[in-house]
């Protein structure tokens, strides 16, 4: 088959007259001519990096990071003799492990991505040729191939599919990995080759023609011609349901279909992105600090050139600076990215194996800190707070209303054996409703290989409706796309009803409708047509709206989902005549969905209304309690939903989003700008007032008055949008961060909650039964709403307050031990050199340190019920109080104070060799670190106990053993450790009782609830 990939023109081609006569770009396959072997394969490749390109990428990488650079343009220093203050391997060696790290972090993902790949590429396939059917590698197939594809067999490239092994040339697939939804979606085959055996399909002629790649996996649109079939040119239009995208997988049968696009043009790679980057509020904060930490280092090199020797000239000058800015360079320690790096994968690692929230994922495990500091939670309803498991509860028929109450289901089973008995002519309401209950739909009835019988749709709602239905006794028998078979069971009444489909037009979030054209037993045409409220309405008679406005109100504050059913009746004629202008249409390559929409509007006029439907969606376990939670941990949770105000609103309520002392402000339709300021006025003076706005108002508010309208929504405890785009969800989402300067969380469960998912600080996705695209988008996903208690008031909490000290340690590591070198210069004549030897240098922030240091991300100030019993610890942590510009100072005195009094104490009582004080300073310094971790701590752990004493080992070990290549021969003996620990106890003990002295007169919330639980515990014994 010959390939035509450049775009053709078909002006003058036999595909004129169903273009309108306009040049269009479409691509092209020639059935059964040579493929050309320069075309594009199908190989797959995620990977970053190849053999020759990993080192230069992942070193460029690293080095755009400010402190990366920073530390090589120290290190290159130490190769200039006049700026050379040490030993090289004290910065050639950090810098060394920070980027070998990384490197192999890089490595080893790059080789999962290529492995995977490898095993994608390689997987075989069987393509049919003129000589049969024959193995080729998926990597190398190529646009114009006939594949054939067997059931749970991955989809290798976008194929058309030519035929499959069911009579009516349907196929079921499942494209979870590509969208996320779980349910089987339905496919058919091209009609003209369906029937064709294996010659002729590698016999014919004839050109397909489609549209060029793009990234829509919602779209597509061409023809097909073949050239003669029976003497007979042959053409057909090709749609969205003649094709399956790469990555679906076959769910039963087997196929065969033709490649149309392949590799890089395939649907799947088109759309996919990289993974968005988000910088958490920690680390924001931690660059902050660092940058403040660099400019102090700046400072003091300055201030220490100032007071040295008088400068001689410029470049002498320059000279010193240099030296002295490398020697207090320990200022910014290099190993606080990699202790961040690692705390961050153990935190994640936590929350995966959390049994108690379990099936939670860390999908970015960039940002659990900021798990931490959430203040604002924007929520979906149905599938988040709901559990999307819908249960028909109730419908209305004109004025008479029924309940899924006993007494009602048997007035239904009189009325409908009533009707189907005696009324041979006219049909009565509650017939046509479960009639339109029965046909009306795009639910597809599977039978496993037990012969249990599952139903299969894209949305729970309407398997709600056919279960019902059927309780009723309107069975589906069977249904393909020709045809209906519905069994009606009405006590001796045993009736069949065989509806031939001749249009169905399914649902669109666009629409919001679908309808469906049938002809029955008696040759009679039927339009059936049910969908929302808003849309419905207006295409009937006046004299329903109202109606309609008032039921759909009632069954929505009850907490009902509702749908309208409408029909009208046919003649064969009014059918024939719009169904030839319809098939024109759906043959058209340009503009075909609008004219296709046009004649669907045309049929739908004068329309006759048939009844309501209420479909129950029940709260998830435990939400009203959880959001509870949340509001007392001071986080606002938002709604956003695209469902109806009404049906929000009472949700709302059931959920806790709304207490009974708080009052509703409601927006609807509200497009005047005179009434819009005047709400929002109100809104402002407010702020006991619950905010309910809907997806017309928001437009107009986010139009003309977006800061005045944020301004006033943020003044609302809570507030709940209605009837909201996925894009208008989006559009709050970023409007929220932007004017409240503070974290946003965004939680939901469908396609149409990726966009606020991706947009928030914090993206959390539930897997759900609208599948699992918002969960792949997500930063964390969770199974249930109530997770949230424990990955936020547990982990999140902990995260930060674990994150925070522990970079706060690591700055007043570097700041401890650069305020001894800073002390040493100044007393000693200002000497550019290094107060330790190389090794000591190294030790000091990795083998002598790190062990301890590390071990406060086991710190915890509570335990579990307590943070989940009192929500308001949460606020402390959320509001930033333990990591800021405050912090930071404190941790800076205690560095200063701690410096001077280790190396004031050690001049004036080691009054010996340089050696000696070298050793004892340093020592002081290690085991300054090992006391301050002991007490700065919460909760003194086993893990903490233990890393205490192996690097007190380590370290005792390593002066011992290496003395001579330590410079500490003759200086370690009992004495020396008397004097250690003098100096350690007059440097620790005073910041220790300070400590404790602050923390009685100020306690910490914590420390408050600590005592308060005590007590509790006391009386309660």
């Amino acid at each position: 088959m010959k390939v035509e990939e450049e775009g053709i023109s078909l002006k003058g081609t036999v595909l004129d007259p169903l273009i309108e006569k306009q040049e269009i770009k479409l691509r092209e396959i020639i059935l059964n001519q040579t493929i050309s072997q320069k075309k594009a394969c199908n190989e797959i490749n995620n990977s970053k990096y190849s053999i020759l390109t990993f080192l230069p990428l992942v070193l460029f990488y690293q080095f755009q990071h400010f402190f990366n650079l920073y530390f090589l343009g120290l290190t290159i220093t130490q190769f200039i003799p006049a700026l050379k203050v040490g030993f090289i391997i004290n910065y050639v060696g950090p810098l060394s492990i920070v980027v070998c790290l990384s490197m192999c972090k890089e490595a080893y993902d790059d080789i999962l991505r290529h492995s995977r790949d490898r095993q994608i590429n390689n997987q075989l396939y069987q393509i049919l040729t003129i000589e049969g059917l024959m193995n080729k590698k998926s990597g190398n197939l190529q646009v114009g191939q006939i594949v054939q594809v067997n059931k749970d067999e991955r989809i290798p490239a976008d194929l058309l599919i030519l035929r499959t092994d069911d009579k009516d040339g349907n196929a079921f697939i499942r494209t979870d990995q590509l969208d996320g939804e779980t349910d089987w979606k339905l496919r058919k085959s091209i009609k003209i080759t369906q029937n064709m055996d294996d010659n002729q399909l590698t016999s014919i002629s004839g050109i397909i023609q489609f549209e060029q790649p793009h990234q829509n996996i919602n779209i597509f649109k061409g023809l097909v011609q073949i050239d003669e079939i029976d003497g007979k040119q042959v053409r057909e239009s090709i749609n969205l349901e003649n094709v399956i995208w790469a990555n679906s997988v076959l769910a039963v049968g087997q196929i065969y279909g033709i490649v149309i696009y392949n590799g890089n043009e395939a649907k799947m790679m088109m759309n996919q992105k990289k993974a968005q980057t988000k910088k958490g509020i920690f680390d924001v904060e931690v660059d902050k600090l660092s940058k403040l930490s660099f400019f102090i280092m700046i400072v003091l090199a300055v201030i220490i050139t100032l007071f040295s020797s008088p400068p001689r000239d410029l470049r002498y000058v320059l000279q010193m600076y240099m030296r002295y800015l490398i020697l207090v360079s320990n200022i910014i320690p290099i190993s606080m990215r990699v202790n961040l790096e690692f705390a961050k994968i153990v935190y994640s690692i936590r929350i995966n194996r959390d049994n108690k929230i379990e099936g939670t994922i860390t999908r970015n495990s960039n940002i659990p800190e900021s798990l931490g500091r959430i203040s604002y939670l924007l929520s979906d309803k149905t599938g988040t707070l709901t559990q999307n498991d819908m249960i028909f509860k109730r419908f209305s028929l004109e004025n008479e209303k029924y309940t899924i109450e006993q007494e009602d289901l048997q007035k239904i089973k009189q009325i409908l054996y009533d009707q189907f008995k005696y009324s041979n002519k006219k049909n009565g309401k509650m017939r046509d409703f479960f009639t339109c209950l029965s046909v009306c739909h795009h639910v597809t009835p599977v039978d496993d290989e037990y012969g249990n019988r599952t139903y299969q749709a894209q949305s729970p709602d309407e398997i709600a409706l056919i279960k019902f239905a059927a309780q009723q006794g309107f069975y589906i028998s069977s249904r393909d796309d020709k045809e209906i078979i519905i069994h009606i069971d009405q006590n001796e009444l045993k009736i069949m009803e065989r509806y031939q489909i001749l249009n169905s037009f399914p649902f669109s979030s666009e629409n919001k409708r679908m309808g469906i054209v049938l002809k029955n037993n008696q040759n009679q045409i039927h339009f059936y047509v049910k969908g929302a409220d808003i849309v419905l309405k207006q295409l009937l008679p006046e004299q329903y709206q109202s109606y309609i406005d008032e039921e759909t109100e009632n069954l929505a504050r009850i907490g009902l989902r509702t749908l309208v059913l409408a029909h009208k009746k046919l003649s064969q004629q009014e059918y024939d005549e719009w169904n030839q202008e319809y098939i024109k249409a759906t043959q058209l390559i340009e503009n075909r969905e609008q004219k296709m929409q046009k004649l669907i509007e045309q049929l739908e006029r004068n329309l006759d209304f048939i009844g309501i439907t209420g479909v129950e969606d029940k709260l998830q376990d435990d939400v009203s309690h959880t959001i509870e939670n949340l509001k007392n941990a001071g986080i606002n949770v938002w709604m956003l939903t695209g469902d109806k105000m009404e049906t929000a609103i009472c949700i709302a309520i059931l959920s806790g989003l709304k207490h009974a002392t708080q009052n509703f402000i409601i927006m609807k339709d509200v497009i005047d700008e005179i009434q819009m300021s005047l709400i929002l006025q109100n809104l402002e003076a407010n702020s006991n007032n619950v905010l309910v706005i809907d997806g017309t108002s928001l437009q107009e508010a986010l139009h003309g008055f977006e800061q005045q309208f944020m301004k006033a929504a943020m003044n609302c405890p809570s507030v709940i949008c209605c009837r909201c785009s996925p894009t208008q969800k989006s559009i709050v989402t970023e409007l929220l961060k932007k004017y409240s300067g503070l974290v946003v969380a965004a939680v939901g469960d469908g396609g149409n909650d990726v966009g606020m998912i991706q947009s928030s600080d914090v993206g959390i996705g539930v897997e759900g039964k609208e599948g699992k695209q918002a969960a792949l988008a997500s930063d964390f996903s969770i199974l249930k709403f109530n997770s949230l208690n424990l990955l936020l008031l547990w982990h999140g909490r902990l995260s930060y307050k674990r994150s925070s000290l522990l970079s706060q340690f690591i700055l007043h590591r570097g700041l401890l031990i650069a305020t001894v070198q800073t002390i040493f210069m100044f007393l000693f004549y200002f000497l550019s050199i290094s107060l330790f030897s190389g090794f000591l240098m190294f030790g000091y922030s990795t083998i002598f340190t790190m062990f301890p240091v590390f071990c406060i991300i086991y710190d915890e100030d509570v335990k579990q019920e307590i943070a989940l019993r009192f929500p308001p610890l949460y606020k402390s942590i959320q509001q930033g109080r333990l990591l800021n510009t405050k912090t930071f100072l404190i941790w800076l005195w205690k560095a200063v104070f701690q410096g001077f009094i280790i190396m004031i104490c050690s001049i004036l009582l080691i009054k010996q060799a340089f050696l000696r004080l070298e050793t004892t300073v340093f020592t002081c310094l290690i085991f300054t670190q090992y006391a301050m971790t002991l007490t700065e701590l919460e909760s003194l752990h086993i893990y903490m106990i233990m890393s205490n004493l192996l690097s007190i080992l380590i370290y005792l070990m390593t002066l011992l053993l290496f003395p001579e290549q330590l410079l500490v021969q003759d200086t370690i003996d009992v004495p020396f450790f008397g004097w250690v620990i003098l100096i350690l106890l007059m440097s620790w003990l005073p910041l220790y009782i300070l400590r404790r002295i602050l923390k009685s007169v100020d306690p910490s919330d914590y420390e408050k609830l600590m005592d308060q639980v005590q007590r509790e515990t006391i009386n309660t014994n």
